[in-house]
């Protein structure tokens, strides 16, 4: 079994984060185009370190869950 280091989780955090805030800064400035710049920028402000966070908080704790975890042969279920 291998764990990963808190720095490859933290850095996978960080990549997704930036993936995720610019698709949904890019839907709200569509969502309003009068206020485009405003509306993204306050949107990624808020929106990205608070779900960086969780899903920082996420991964950590499923590197505790057991479950699902093989000896490197494919199971089902």
């Amino acid at each position: 079994m291998s764990t990963y280091t808190r720095n490859r989780v933290l850095a996978k955090t960080f990549v997704w984060r930036v993936i995720a805030t610019l698709t949904g800064a890019a839907i709200a400035a569509w969502l309003h185009p009068e206020k485009a710049a405003e509306t993204a920028g306050w949107f990624i402000i808020i929106e990205f370190p608070l779900k960086m966070g969780f899903y920082y908080l996420h991964e950590r704790a499923w590197e505790k869950v057991k479950w699902g975890i093989g000896n490197g042969s494919p199971q089902r279920g």
